[in-house]
């Protein structure tokens, strides 16, 4: 009764909530949904960008029973990101409510063949600290987290939907092909690849390649195989997976040369008092910046204005 109405309830709720997040900045991702119940690990979707037909799925099996086996639904999944490309991340987590793991072999063994694999693993837990949870996170690079009520869940699972930065040494470099499709034409009915129904040009979008209609994006066209993507899709992931450095902490005092405006907005740097004042200053390009443009730089615009137009005047 710690979670009302139910812990299922609960995590259906916030689940649904997260993978929303989820897909909103990482547009170019996949998800797949494995359950686990009485011993075994089931698969409940495949893995797929589409975010509705993911929590379609997830609202109509809304069952728990029986013990739970860690092992088996990491020994499930690591057969499914195996088959990820070198150039994908590949990041699990758990949402586990259960208070052991009942499992047919060694799971440390699993842990390491996990690890092993650059899956990265994060658990968040509904009862207590576990120690195998606490040690398969450790192993892999992931966080390991106990809720204490339903507000603190929705927090701890929410943070997990920014992507963490790429990993030179995990993310190797490689060429892919990708298309740009546009919307069809609103005279044209034509039958959709995904789902296989009749629908108007304006509903869905013509691959470039072999020009059948598709509902929505991203996704990988199922005829001839293109991966369709928008622009703006593209542009949401290549700032979050390459983020602005950090800003350099620094103080301005009068008489200083340099950095008596924020580079961004223009506001003085120097208090009205002639006190030093203590703002911030990028590290390429050295343009320094106010407080409130920091975070506006690193939260909402994902590029620095001074290295951008330094950027513009060599080119």
């Amino acid at each position: 009764m710690d979670y009302r109405p139910s812990r299922m309830a609960v995590v259906a709720k916030c689940a649904e909530a997260f993978i929303r997040e989820f897909f909103d900045q990482n547009p170019l991702s996949h998800v797949g949904l494995v359950t686990i119940k009485d011993g075994i690990s089931h698969r409940l979707t495949d893995i797929g960008g589409s975010p509705e037909s993911q929590i379609k799925a997830l609202m109509g099996k809304l069952e728990c029973s029986g013990d739970s086996s860690l092992q088996n639904a990491l020994e499930l999944i690591h057969g499914y990101l195996n088959q990820i490309p070198s150039y994908g991340h590949k990041e699990v987590l758990i949402l586990y409510s259960a208070l052991n793991t009942c499992d047919p072999g060694d799971v440390m063994e699993t842990v390491e063949k996990c690890k092993k694999s650059k899956i990265r693993c994060s658990v968040i837990g509904l009862a207590a600290e576990i120690f195998i949870c606490k040690h398969l996170c450790e192993e892999t690079g992931g966080s390991y987290t106990v809720a204490l009520d339903e507000s603190h869940f929705k927090e701890l699972l929410l943070e997990h939907a920014p992507p963490p930065p790429a990993i030179a040494e995990y993310a190797a470099a490689n060429l892919i092909k990708m298309g740009f499709p546009q919307r069809g034409a609103e005279d044209l009915i034509s039958i959709c690849s995904c789902h296989k129904k009749i629908k108007s040009g304006a509903e869905g979008y013509i691959c470039p390649r072999c020009k059948v209609n598709v509902c929505e994006l991203p996704t990988e066209c199922r005829t001839c195989g293109l991966t369709l993507v928008s622009s703006p899709h593209l542009a949401r992931s290549y700032h979050h997976l390459f983020p602005v450095a950090p800003f350099d902490e620094v103080t301005f005092k009068l008489g200083q040369k340099g950095g008596q405006n924020c580079y961004g907005c223009q506001q003085s740097l120097i208090n009205s008092d002639s006190q030093s004042n203590l703002h911030v200053r990028c590290p390429k390009c050295n343009q320094h910046f106010c407080f409130d443009c920091d975070i506006y730089i690193h939260e909402s615009l994902h590029n620095c204005p001074g290295c951008e137009s330094q950027r513009s005047f060599s080119s």
